[in-house]
């Protein structure tokens, strides 16, 4: 894990924990048992790639390592598109004041289901490790030419149809 990678991570859960601390005091959409974590930081592509868990979401987020990095790596644009290992993931691109531009994808929203904040770093690390996992794609390919290969009769049940029947299909 590169240096600057973690340091970004570590600055984003901060101002988190301060958001949590006083905007999200007592708001129910809050999860008691969780608190703020970064995750996972790791440079990719030029950004710091990583996971932020809240009490209220978990999102893969996507910073610039250095300060001076973000107008070029966000420019004035509301979405981005990453290519991962695993495929593309599409980030919406926001500002945190303190921090500057960066981009997220909702990995979990509200933070209901996990019970503590064990189960919530083990879930934001395992869909981290899923993005980087090359076999996702592989696989995601895979089920795409074998459904390429459907011609429209089949699509619409006339091959299976006429095999139950007995017929050749067409």
């Amino acid at each position: 894990m590169n240096a600057n990678a973690h340091a970004a991570g570590a600055t984003l859960a901060e101002l988190y924990r301060e958001i949590h601390r006083t905007a999200m005091s007592g708001v129910p959409i809050c999860n008691d048992a969780l608190a703020v974590e970064a995750f996972g930081f790791r440079d990719f592509d030029g950004y710091a790639v990583g996971v932020i868990v809240t009490p209220w979401f978990a999102n893969l987020v996507a910073v610039a390592p250095h300060v001076d990095d973000w107008p070029s790596l966000f420019p004035n644009v509301s979405r981005l598109c990453l290519r991962f290992p695993a495929g593309d993931v599409d980030f919406n691109v926001s500002e945190l004041d303190g921090f500057g531009r960066f981009a997220s994808c909702s990995l979990f929203s509200p933070m209901s289901e996990f019970a503590d904040q064990d189960s919530a770093r083990l879930a934001a690390l395992a869909a981290l490790d899923a993005l980087f996992d090359s076999r996702l794609h592989e696989a995601s390919q895979e089920k795409s030419s074998a459904r390429s290969g459907l011609d429209r009769r089949a699509l619409f049940g006339g091959r299976r149809r006429q095999e139950l029947n007995g017929e050749a299909a067409l």
